[in-house]
């Protein structure tokens, strides 16, 4: 399929179909045009194409089609990013570095307790997420890797469920308790978050659902919302970047391009912790570090066997899920419609919305 975006640019269309997108949604009375401007417009580009012996397929609606809404999802996922290293801005250049080998002697002073961690997870309410903020573009993901579906786990289906009273326990049994002002605290370390993202009114939603869930557990929490440009834009003199992760916790979505995830899983291999000694060029935001995982991944890189490397994909994604070296929260799919009048219509979130037009019929 070719995208044509201006006439006369070589094509040669002589017995090619050509799918026209057109705006034919003119006013009626008692079915009869009473205003015929658009489709005067788009009448050169039909006799341009018909001069040009092509096959044209016109497409357009009148009035508001009654339709279904169709989605599908590849490998996007929104996901919160856990610091496994100490923010704080005293410590000047070591703020958010990994120091040492594979043992971190800058450990995050809350977020490295594996309790903490999975208590945060377990508090969210993602139902509530999709529901407040993506409709059918979205559904709950307990996986960094849901697709393609040979490569999605199901080891990790209890975040599909919150269990704020088990959350609750676990931070109590680790010793984090509650002070007079409902935050949790141990040997004087306050759980007190500064979560960040982007600046988007659907993220800035997430925050605020996510920020009362946690007060559920005791956990204070500090919204920042940061410009995308500056967020995402890679500047290794601002502190605001997602890569120099100057926060406890960030949210945003990562996916990957094709339907390998070799490449992808790799991101979070020790290597790939972005640091200054990068200038914060790694892929490995948490700064999670695992010998096991590198070994399983290297494994990966020299594995042809389609079922071995489905089985380390597997065990790559559960490692980091149940350490929470991030948590999951939103399958993020594309949308689109198509009217009742035509069956055979099937997204894919690797091709484009045409991709099976062959396949399309009218009832």
């Amino acid at each position: 399929m070719v995208k044509i975006n201006h006439l006369n640019n070589g094509i040669k269309l002589e017995g090619k179909r050509v799918l026209l997108r057109v705006d034919f949604n003119v006013p009626l009375n008692n079915q009869s045009v009473t205003e015929t401007s658009r489709i005067i417009k788009v009448l050169p580009t039909i006799k341009f194409l018909i001069d040009n012996k092509a096959k044209i397929i016109i497409i357009s609606h009148v009035g508001r089609p009654k339709g279904k809404i169709v989605s599908s999802f590849g490998t996007a996922v929104e996901r919160l990013m856990v610091n496994f290293t100490n923010p704080d801005p005293a410590l000047g250049e070591n703020r958010s570095e990994f120091i040492g080998g594979n043992n971190n002697r800058n450990p995050h002073p809350f977020l490295a307790d594996y309790a903490v961690r999975r208590a945060l997870s377990l508090a969210i309410d993602r139902q509530v997420l999709v529901d407040a903020g993506y409709g059918q573009a979205g559904k709950i993901s307990c996986n960094v890797l849901p697709a393609p579906a040979i490569y999605a786990s199901s080891a990790n289906d209890e975040c599909k469920t919150p269990n704020v009273a088990e959350a609750n326990r676990i931070l109590d049994e680790a010793g984090w308790k509650k002070g007079s002002d409902g935050v949790r605290q141990k040997d004087g370390v306050r759980i007190s978050i500064l979560y960040q993202t982007s600046t988007n009114s659907v993220r800035q939603g997430t925050q605020a659902f996510i920020k009362e869930m946690w007060r559920q557990i005791g956990v204070e929490t500090e919204l920042r919302n940061i410009s995308a440009s500056v967020f995402f834009g890679g500047d290794v003199g601002s502190p605001d970047t997602y890569q120099k992760f100057y926060a406890d916790i960030e949210m945003y979505t990562n996916t990957f391009s094709g339907t390998d995830p070799e490449t992808y899983m790799s991101n979070w291999t020790c290597k790939e912790m972005a640091q200054k000694r990068n200038k914060w060029g790694g892929n490995n935001m948490p700064r999670w570090c695992s010998a096991e995982y590198d070994a399983l991944s290297a494994e990966m890189a020299k594995t042809a066997n389609l079922e071995d490397r489905i089985r380390l994909a597997k065990q790559m994604n559960d490692m980091l899920m149940q350490d929470y070296a991030m948590i999951p929260l939103i399958h993020r799919g594309g949308v689109s419609a198509h009217s009742n009048t035509i069956s055979g219509v099937r997204m894919n979130e690797w091709d484009s919305e045409l991709w099976n037009i062959a396949d399309w019929k009218r009832n």
